[in-house]
């Protein structure tokens, strides 16, 4: 882990690896209905946490997903990240197995989707969780959230193909602003189709010695009509191993 630089007081405050209990942001109240399958909610998770072995999640004791999630994974397949989970307050549970990293009570809305990263919180003790709820898309438009996980920079893509090129403008690292309103979905008002990629800081322009862009040899698919959470994951100036700069893609529906 790296030395502890969020903001104490952020509205996700730590949440502390030896089982201190949290309370996730109650992003909507629930009643329950009569017909159990109709109360249900949808939940994603994605491992973006440091130096934290694979992780298991249960709600009110009940596993969310068969096998460990490792580092920079997500739950689910292309196009469905979720697993069904019953609406209402739940407790929840994230541990490695031999160790409790996080335990309190999470709320979520009948019908809807949530994506749920667990990440750096850049403190010695403890991880950081936040919780987006999702959008299904309207056979319309394309559209992404765009999440920072390299800590020290705000960082921006800079996408290219044959037809088009255009910039994602930089966003910094989430652990200095844990706050989910700060990263809306926006629109893709580019064509879809695959884009290189090269990642920069300050500013998109090049540096003399092009120290502030990188090219990634990740690529960025966008097809029609669907939502995207895509994140850049490990540390800005590694190329190799598992902490390694790269951009994740998890297409929603």
């Amino acid at each position: 882990m790296l030395l502890n630089k969020f903001n104490p007081l952020s509205f996700f405050r730590f949440l502390r690896i030896f089982g201190l209990p949290f309370i996730l942001w109650s992003l909507f109240s629930c009643s329950k209905t009569a017909n159990s399958h109709e109360n249900k909610s949808y939940l994603g998770v994605t491992h973006v946490a440091y130096g934290v072995a694979p992780i298991s999640v249960s709600l009110s004791g009940t596993p969310l997903f068969s096998l460990p999630l490792a580092f920079g994974q997500t739950t689910g397949v292309v196009g469905n990240p979720y697993n069904t989970i019953t609406a209402g307050i739940q407790y929840m549970s994230i541990d490695t197995g031999t160790k409790s990293i996080i335990n309190g009570n999470a709320a979520f809305q009948q019908g809807a989707r949530y994506s749920l990263f667990v990440y750096d919180s850049l403190d010695q003790r403890s991880v950081g969780v936040i919780v987006f709820q999702d959008i299904l898309g309207d056979n319309v438009g394309t559209y992404y959230r765009f999440l920072n996980f390299t800590p020290g920079y705000s960082l921006g893509l800079y996408l290219t193909n044959k037809i088009d090129t255009f910039t994602i403008d930089p966003v910094e690292y989430l652990g200095y602003n844990p706050q989910p309103t700060a990263y809306p979905f926006k629109t893709l008002n580019y064509r879809t189709g695959r884009y290189g990629i090269r990642v920069f800081y300050d500013s998109a322009n090049y540096n003399v010695d092009s120290s502030n862009v990188r090219q990634l040899t990740d690529s960025l698919e966008f097809d029609s009509t669907k939502v995207y959470n895509i994140y850049l994951q490990g540390f800005y100036h590694s190329s190799s191993g598992p902490d390694s700069l790269s951009l994740k893609s998890v297409r929603l529906n």
